[in-house]
């Protein structure tokens, strides 16, 4: 029986240590995450991705994943230009070729 309790503990020593956590964020980021609708598992993922829990929010309704967002990101689109320029048909370094020269893409009606 003792075996049996044993093993029962590990399993759940392990499964609770490999489950996400809010490690790493202040009880207000956590609140924020929160009020905009994510996990532990998700907050993290995007957090380590470099955004905060509004961008996060913002880039995930412009239905861009935290690779992507992150990609447009760094060339300085905010998630609504990034969603103006994707849903346009423009791949990421096309729409920086074609924001240098000034252009814009025209947003459907």
């Amino acid at each position: 029986m003792k075996i049996f309790i044993a093993a029962v503990m590990s399993v759940m020593l392990f499964a609770c240590a490999s489950s996400p956590t809010w490690e790493g964020m202040s009880e207000d980021d956590i609140a924020q995450w929160k009020a905009n609708g994510f996990d532990a598992r998700s907050a993290q993922v995007w957090h380590r991705g470099g955004f905060n829990a509004m961008q996060s929010k913002a880039w995930m309704e412009a239905k861009f994943d935290v690779d992507s967002a992150k990609d447009w990101s760094e060339e300085k689109f905010s998630a609504d230009e990034a969603a103006n320029w994707s849903q346009s048909g423009f791949e990421l370094d096309d729409a920086v070729e074609e924001r240098s020269k000034g252009l814009t893409p025209v947003k459907a009606k």
